[in-house]
C-alpha cells in the first residue's frame, strides 16, 4: 500500500502508520474484502492529514501533534478474571446500582461472563462484539459502519477506522422499546502503558427506542491513549438517549467521537460528563436527514491541576423543521483548561430550524482557563438560532450570604458549584443516573451528599 508522502512526520505520526502495517493482517475482519477496503481508505486519509495541530481551526485550542509525542503499543486482551469489586473500584458502586443491561468491554474484548447478553437478546436487541461483527458482518452493518455522518477531514476518526479492534454493536429492530438502559462499560486494566482503539455501533430502526450509557474507566496506574468512536443511527420515529461518563486515570489521553444521523420525526438526546484523563477531546457530529426531528446535547466537565478537556460539537441542519439544543457547563480549578467549540450549520432550504447553544464556565482559580468558540453558519432565512457563552468566578456576595447563615466556607463553595453543574444534570431523564452523577461531582469536590 502506497501512503501519501508528507514532507515531515513526527515520530508519533509515523508510529501509527507503522502500527497499522504491522497489525493489519491480525486485525478483526482482515480476511474480509469490505473490511480491508474500509481500513485501507482510512489509513490513507490519516496518512494524508497527519495528527491535528493548532493551525487547524477545529484544533486551535488542543494541539494534539505537540501533546502526543509517542504512539503507545496496542492493548492486548489478557482475559484476566475480573469481579464486580474491580468494576466498583473503577466506576464507583453507585454506577453499578443503576438498573441496566450490562455490557463490559475489557481491553477491547466483550466479556460475556460480566455482561448480560442473554437479557438484551431476550429484550429483542441484536448484540455483537465488534470483532465478531467484522469477522462475520451482517448485511445491515455494511450500510452503517463507517457510513454514519462519514467525514474525510478528521484524522482521529480515520485512525480509529483503520485500527479499530474492540467494542460493541447493537441493533434495535423496528418498533422495539428496550425496557432498561444498556450500560456499556469500557474498562482497561493495569500494567504497561497501551493504546486502545474501540468502535461501537448503535442502530435504532424505525420506531425503536433505547437508552445507552457509556462508561470509560480503568483500574488505575496505567498510561493510556484511548481513541473511541460510537456511530449512532436513529431511524424514522426512533428515539435514542445517549449518556457518557469518563473517569479515566489522570495519565490517560481520551479521544472520543460520536457520529450521529437522524431520520424523520426522530429524537436524540445526549449527555456527557467528564472528570478524568490528562487530556480529553469529546467530538460530536450530528446531522439531520429527516424533517421533524430534534437533538439535545448537554454535559459538564470538572477539571483540576493541569487537566485539559475539549468539547467540540457540529450540528448540521440539512432539512427543514428540526430543532437542536446544546448546554455545557465547565468547572475548572488549578491550572486546568477547558474548551468548548459549538458550530451550528443551517443548509439552504432548511427553513423553520430552531437551534440554540450555551456554554458556561466556573473558574475556581486565577490560573484556570476557558476558551469558547460558538459559531453559526446560516444559509436559510426563516430560522431561529442563537448562541451564548459566559465565564466567571464564584459570586463572593452569595458566598458571604451562605456563610452568614452558618455554612462553613468549603461547604458553601461546594454548594454553589453543585448548583452550577446541577442545571445541566437536570436535563437527564434517568433519575438514577442524575443522582449518580451528582454523587460523582460531590466526590470531585470532596463533600458528601445526604
Amino acid at each position: 500500500m502506497d501512503l501519501p508522502v508528507k514532507q515531515f512526520r513526527t515520530e508519533a505520526e509515523q508510529a501509527y502508520l507503522d502500527a497499522f502495517v504491522a497489525a493489519e493482517k491480525g486485525l478483526p475482519g482482515a480476511g474480509d474484502k469490505w473490511v480491508s477496503a474500509l481500513r485501507t481508505k482510512a489509513i490513507e486519509t490519516y496518512g494524508r492529514l497527519g495528527l491535528p495541530h493548532r493551525r487547524i481551526e477545529a484544533w486551535k485550542y488542543t494541539d494534539l501533534r505537540s501533546r502526543l509525542t509517542d504512539a503507545l503499543p496496542p492493548v492486548q486482551a489478557t482475559g484476566v478474571p475480573l469481579t464486580d469489586a474491580d468494576l466498583t473500584q473503577a466506576l464507583g458502586s453507585y454506577m453499578l446500582a443503576m438498573p441496566a443491561y450490562r455490557l463490559v468491554v475489557v481491553e477491547g474484548e466483550l466479556r460475556a461472563e460480566l455482561s448480560d447478553v442473554p437479557g438484551l437478546k431476550a429484550a429483542g436487541v441484536e448484540v455483537l462484539s465488534l470483532a465478531e461483527a467484522l469477522e462475520h458482518a451482517p448485511s445491515w452493518l455494511k450500510d452503517v459502519l463507517g457510513q454514519v455522518n462519514a467525514r474525510d477531514d478528521d484524522a482521529i476518526l480515520a485512525l480509529n477506522t483503520a485500527l479499530m479492534m474492540g467494542g460493541a454493536v447493537l441493533r434495535i429492530p423496528a418498533g422495539v422499546t428496550v425496557d432498561k438502559p444498556v450500560h456499556l462499560i469500557q474498562l482497561d486494566g493495569s500494567g504497561e502503558p497501551v493504546g486502545s482503539v474501540s468502535r461501537n455501533v448503535i442502530v435504532a430502526e424505525a420506531g425503536a427506542s433505547i437508552t445507552v450509557l457509556e462508561s470509560y474507566a480503568g483500574l488505575g496506574g496505567r498510561g493510556l491513549q484511548r481513541n473511541a468512536v460510537t456511530e449512532v443511527l436513529v431511524g424514522d420515529k426512533a428515539a435514542i438517549t445517549h449518556y457518557k461518563l469518563q473517569r479515566e486515570d489522570s495519565e490517560a489521553f481520551h479521544l472520543s467521537t460520536w457520529l450521529v444521523r437522524l431520520g424523520g420525526d426522530a429524537r436524540y438526546d445526549a449527555f456527557q460528563f467528564s472528570l478524568g484523563a490528562s487530556l480529553s477531546r469529546n467530538q460530536i457530529y450530528a446531522r439531520f436527514d429527516g424533517e421533524g426531528s430534534s437533538v439535545g446535547i448537554s454535559g459538564a466537565f470538572m477539571m483540576r491541576d493541569r487537566q485539559h478537556c475539549d468539547t467540540t460539537i457540529l450540528v448540521e441542519h440539512a432539512v427543514p423543521h428540526c430543532s437542536s439544543r446544546e448546554l455545557f457547563k465547565a468547572v475548572l480549578d488549578g491550572e486546568s483548561r477547558g474548551v468548548f467549540q459549538g458550530k451550528i450549520v443551517v443548509s439552504p432550504g432548511a427553513q423553520k430550524t430552531d437551534s440554540k447553544q450555551m456554554a458556561q464556565a466556573l473558574l475556581l482559580s486565577e490560573a484556570a482557563e476557558f476558551d469558547s468558540k460558538p459559531e453559526l453558519e446560516i444559509f436559510a432565512d426563516d430560522v431561529v438560532c442563537g448562541h451564548g457563552a459566559t465565564s466567571g468566578q464564584i459570586d463572593e456576595d452569595l458566598l458571604f450570604y451562605l456563610e452568614a447563615r452558618g455554612i462553613p466556607e468549603p461547604e458553601a463553595r461546594a454548594l454553589m458549584v453543585q448548583a452550577f453543574v446541577g442545571e445541566a444534570l437536570e436535563r437527564l431523564e434517568n433519575e438514577e443516573l442524575r443522582t449518580a452523577l451528582a454523587h460523582a461531582s460531590a466526590e470531585w469536590l470532596g463533600v458528601e451528599l445526604d
